[in-house]
Parts: structure tokens; sequence; C-alpha cells
């Protein structure tokens, strides 16, 4: 292809209708959908016309397909040249747009239960290796990549049990990027297929009325193909990315509530963002907003950018879905003015590739010295051998010297034969059929070439018959002049209201759309001054002017983020102990032991608390203790007995303990009398 073509390429936009299903069938549903193969051309009617302008809808195409279409000829045709080009070096890309149900999912994995229902997924994965079998000469790195976007969040659907988050960057060589995202290394088309299985069975699928398996999410499978040349230090990238994007119908239409409308109200986001993209685009905007989703930021490249694109628009047939196709018409036809700057690929110098390739080069060069130091030392251990003088020990030694080297070296073989399975060889397919195969894949490419440019000339025709039709015309009187021109008129009329008809609609969808859209806005203000009546009346002010300032928005995760608080620590103080101990620890201490930084050893005894008083005696009147001193005074001096010398002492000391028994027994006397009293007052009754 010519350089001014390459340089300033538009996107490719395909449609395909599927046929009527068994429940559309059943609820007698009439089909409103003509295709005009040959002239890529579809024709809508209009099952709620009110007049003949409003009737039907003419739209133009690169390439239409119809119900009667097969999965090879849509390959071969719209995909195959694409693949190719990625295999040169050129990045592609093809997604399928549509509303839940209409094939989106058939048309880029296809089905096993068919003979011929491999979708283009598949059928690139064949073409690629079938490619890299019959090329000889040239090495590959094949590696391959699946995500999906769901609720705004990337998911890697080859590694669901990542520990990073993955997010979006934007490199000035990579170009938009997903952080962490796995990459797993292909050496077959079962390779492929088994990371496609893995990424589809963790997919997000759910149950709509629309679809009991609607995608609820945007998938995205990333191949990307390098390139090089054997004793060559320039690589070739091909990047191919191969997009079902969710279905795109409204709302009140799926029957979706709770997490069914929360996933149906992120997927209308993305989808309008993409829509206004296309828009800008198509309208050479200034600015275009990619940044309003990350559907949209990660197709940068595939929308305006270096990348050839195929979109391909899949439509229902029945009246049900009318307003759907019409809208997805119409953003198939605008995508149709998007212009692409394709690039290929060459001289990459930062690549896998080459780093493998540098890596085999170090272990073979190590390997070699290995074995020659190896060799070498057998060599003097042969001739110290002969000797007898040689000392056992030195013999011991460089045995085990030998033997470390060679386990060194199967190490190294090990590794250079993990890194050799990484890459590719091409040309592993016999001479004759890979002749074979090179010719049948050139022809493919030049009927697909020229059904492009059979569409392309047929479409140029009517277009120069419509406008020389008049040139061309000779009158016979003015009678037929009149009259041609009389039909023409109406025809240019029929034509304007057409024009006013389409702007009509288009203003009505505009006020359904901001319909819709000011309707989910009040939703969201009502839940927000909700949660605002809650924070200003639970939440105390100082904790919401604290999150307030750690709070910041993140244009790549597209939220607010909170900030980890930041604490200032003043350097410890003594505080008389020890050692350092911080405030807080100083504060902390005095309820609760783990803090405090004293030895244990020196510390006192936690005492438990105490449960119980002292007891104090009642008081006695000063006659009662006279009267009774008195007494024990007179028994005493009535029982008074004379005792030897050295007993003087005995007694006294023995008199006076019997002194003070006696008097202690008299106050527990009085004190029972006094509580008996006291108890006998209390019984009696009181009138």
């Amino acid at each position: 292809m010519d350089k001014s073509t390459l340089s300033n390429e538009a996107v490719q936009v395909v449609v395909r209708c599927r046929p009527m299903s068994q429940k559309e069938d059943q609820a007698e549903c009439l089909a409103i959908i003509k295709t005009y193969p040959s002239r890529g051309v579809i024709e809508v009617q209009n099952p709620k016309a009110r007049s003949e302008n409003e009737r039907t809808k003419l739209f133009t195409f690169d390439a239409v397909y119809d119900w009667h279409s097969t999965q090879q000829s849509l390959y071969d045709e719209t995909v195959r040249p694409l693949v190719s080009s990625v295999l040169e070096g050129y990045n592609g890309c093809v997604f399928a747009y549509g509303q839940t149900g209409t094939g989106k999912t058939y048309t880029m994995e296809g089905t096993k239960e068919v003979e011929d229902g491999q979708g283009v997924i598949p059928r690139a994965f064949e073409q690629i290796w079938a490619h890299i079998n019959r090329t000889t000469g040239v090495e590959f790195l094949v590696t391959v990549r699946y995500l999906e976007i769901y609720m705004e969040e990337i998911r890697d659907l080859l590694k669901t049990k990542h520990s990073k988050p993955l997010e979006l960057r934007e490199d000035n060589g990579q170009g938009v990027y997903v952080t962490h995202l796995h990459s797993q290394t292909c050496k077959s088309e079962a390779d492929m297929f088994k990371a496609m299985r893995i990424g589809n069975l963790n997919r997000t699928t759910g149950a709509t009325n629309m679809n009991e398996h609607s995608s609820r999410s945007h998938a995205i499978f990333q191949i990307v193909i390098e390139m090089a040349e054997e004793h060559s230090k320039s690589v070739k990238v091909g990047k191919l990315n191969l997009i079902d994007l969710a279905g795109s119908e409204r709302q009140a239409k799926t029957g979706a509530t709770g997490d069914r409308l929360r996933e149906a109200t992120k997927i209308n986001k993305a989808l309008s963002s993409l829509g206004n993209v296309i828009y800008a685009l198509a309208e050479n905007s200034a600015h275009i907003p990619y940044r309003d989703s990350k559907l949209t930021r990660l197709l940068q490249d595939s929308l305006g950018g270096n990348s050839k694109t195929i979109m391909i628009a899949n439509i229902g047939p029945a009246n049900t879905n009318y307003e759907e196709t019409i809208v997805t018409l119409r953003y198939a036809y605008r995508a149709k003015s998007i212009k692409n700057q394709p690039i290929k690929n060459e001289d990459i110098k930062n690549t896998k590739l080459l780093e493998l390739q540098e890596e085999i080069e170090r272990l073979k060069r190590l390997i070699e010295e290995k074995n020659r130091g190896i060799e070498l030392t057998g060599q003097i251990e042969y001739e110290v051998s002969s000797e007898d003088d040689d000392d056992d020990n030195e013999k011991e030694e460089k045995v085990k010297k030998l033997e470390l080297s060679k386990v060194e070296v199967s190490e190294l073989a090990k590794q250079l034969k993990t890194l050799e399975n990484q890459m590719v060889h091409g040309g592993n397919l016999v001479d004759s059929v890979k002749e074979n195969e090179m010719k049948l894949e050139q022809q493919r490419l030049e009927i697909a070439a020229r059904k492009k440019r059979e569409i392309e000339i047929q479409q140029k025709i009517e277009e120069e018959e419509e406008n020389c039709h008049e040139l061309k015309q000779v009158f016979a009187s003015l009678q037929q002049e009149v009259d041609f021109k009389r039909d023409k008129l109406k025809r240019l009329y029929a034509r304007l209201q057409s024009v006013k008809q389409e702007i009509k609609d288009c203003h009505e969808e505009y006020v359904r759309s901001r319909k819709e859209i000011e309707e989910s806005n009040d939703n969201a203000s009502m839940q927000l001054r909700k949660r605002f009546l809650i924070i200003d009346n639970f939440v105390p002010t100082e904790e919401r002017t604290r999150l307030l300032n750690l709070a910041y928005f993140d244009d790549d995760k597209d939220n607010w983020i909170l900030n980890k608080e930041q604490y200032k620590l003043a350097r410890p103080i003594a505080h008389n102990y020890r050692r350092p101990i911080s405030d807080y620890a100083v504060q902390r201490s005095h309820n609760s032991s783990k803090y405090r930084g004293e030895n244990i050893l020196d510390l006192n005894l936690d005492m438990p608390l105490r449960t119980t008083q002292d007891y104090t005696y009642p008081a006695v009147c000063p006659q009662i203790k006279a009267f009774v001193s008195n007494i024990i005074t007179q028994e005493s001096q009535n029982n008074h007995i004379k005792l030897p010398a050295h007993s003087v002492a005995v007694k006294s000391a023995t008199s006076k303990l019997e002194k003070e028994g006696k008097y202690k027994q008299a106050i527990r006397n009085i004190v029972e009398v006094h509580n008996q009293k006291s108890r006998q007052n209390s019984a009696r009754p009181v009138f």
C-alpha cells in the first residue's frame, strides 16, 4: 500500500444482521431490515412511520452481511487483510458493537456447535500460526493478554488473584497501557485457545430480558507479536486488539434491577463516552474526550491513532429493536469518517525478544567458558594423577571443583533451554505445503481486495449516475423536460423531507438520552443529599475537616482517594525514666501496662482492691467503766495470795492478764445487754 494511504486511513465499518430468533418468531415480530451486500447498503423500515418520508432509512457502509452470510466469508473478506498487516508490524483492532443479543460474542468468538461456527478470534489464531509455521529465517515471540472493564474497573482475566491494582498509564513509547497486567507467552495455537478459555471462565456475565448470558463487561484480548530475522538487531512488533463490547441497549428494556442496573449504568456511560469520541473525531473537533472512560482511553490508538481498525456493528431484524438498530447504525455511519494514521512498528529497540536473544547469547558464552574450564581441569587432573608423589587431599578438592562446575553448566543449560522455548522459529511446514498455504493466503487476500473494490466502484457508479443523469437526458419537447424536472423536484423534496426527518429523529434521540441522563443525575443527587445529611448531623466537624483535607480525586481511577494520615512524631523524651519513651506511651501507660517502659522487676506489686473495713468498738459510758474497774479491783484484793519472792513477777503478770480478761468480758456482757434492749424496743408495735 502507498504511504499516502497508510498515513490517512479511514476506519473500516461493517454491518452484520442476525436472523430472527425463536423468541421473536413466537412473538410474531416483523422483519424491518433489508440488506444489499453487493452495494454495501442497508435499508431500515420504520414500524411507527407517520408519513412516507419516515418509512425508510438508507445507510451505506464498507460491507454489509445478512443472516445468510458465513463466519468464513466475514473473516476472509474483512478481517484477514487486517491480521496480515499485523504480521507485517502494524497495530490492528477489531471490535464488535451493538445491543445485547445481536451476535457480538458469536461474531468475535463463535461456537463449536455449528460446523462453520468459529469466530474472528479463533480464525485469527489459525492465521497467525499458519504464517509463523511457513516463515523461515525469522524468530517470533508471541504473548497474549486478556482483560475486562467491569464497573469501570480493570480486571485481569488470565490472573484473577493479583495483589496489585490494575491502573491505566500513558507513555510516549507505549501509549496507553495497563500496569501489572499478566502476559502469557504462547508457543502454539493451543496455548492461545487455552488462554481464551481461562479468560472466558473468569469473565462477568449475567441474565437480562435481552439475553440469558449477557456480557456485563467489555472484554479485550490482545496479541503482541515480536518478529526479528536471525542475526538481526531490528525487531518488528505487531499488536492486535480483539474487543467484545457489552450491550448498548437501554436500561428499561433490559429489566435490570440492583447490581444489574448499576452494571448497565456503567456500561451505558462507557458506550456514551465512546459515542462522544466517535462524534468528536468525525467532526474534527479540537478536543477528543478520551479520558471520559477507561474504555475510550484503551481505544485511543484504535480510534484516530496508530492502528488499522475494523468496527463490526451487529443489529437485529425485528421491529421491536428499531430504536436500538437505528442508534447502532448512526454510530457506525459516523465512525466511517474517522481517519487513523497507521505506522509500521519497525526498528524497535526495547523489546522482550531482543532481551531474550541477548540473554541466550550470554548463557551460550558462559556455558562455553565453563566447558573450557572443565576440559582444562580434567587434563590437569589426569596429568597430576599420573604422578606418584601427588597429595590425595589436593586431588579430592580438584574433583569437587570439577563436579561443581559440571552442576553449574547443567543449570545454565536448563536456563538456556527455557529461554529458547519461549521463542518460536518459523518454517516448520514442508516446502510443498508451505507453498500451497502461501498461494491460498494470497488468493484470499486478492479476493477480499477485489470484493472491497467492487463495492466501492458500485457505490461510486450510483453516485455518478445520480449526478450525471440529467446531463445524459435528451428531451424531444419542452413537456418532457418539464416532467423530468418535476420528477427531479419530487425526488429532491423527498430527500429534503428525509433529511429533516433524520434531523428530527436525532433531536428526539438526543432529548431521550438527555432525559435519561437527567434522571440518573437526579437519582445521584438524591443519594448525595442523603449522604450529606448524614455527614452534617452525625459526623463531628473536626473529623469532617480532617477527611476533606486527606481526600483527593484520582483521574486514573476516576474516584476519590483518602490519603494515609501523616503523624508528626517528636523525638522521644525520657520523662525521668531510665530510657526514652514517647508522649503517647506516657499517656497510655496509666491505663495499660504494655506501654510502660520500666523494668518489671523494679516495679511494685499491684495490690488488689480492699473489700473489708476495720472493726471499731462501740463507745462505753465512763460511769460503767469506773464501776467495772472497782468491781475488778475488789475481786483481785479478795483473791490476793502471797507468793515467794522468786514468783512475784509471774504473779503480778498473771493478775494483770486476769484483770484485762475480766474487763473485756464485762464489756462484752454490757454490749450484749444493750443490743438486746435495742432489739426489744424495735420489735414493739408502733401506734
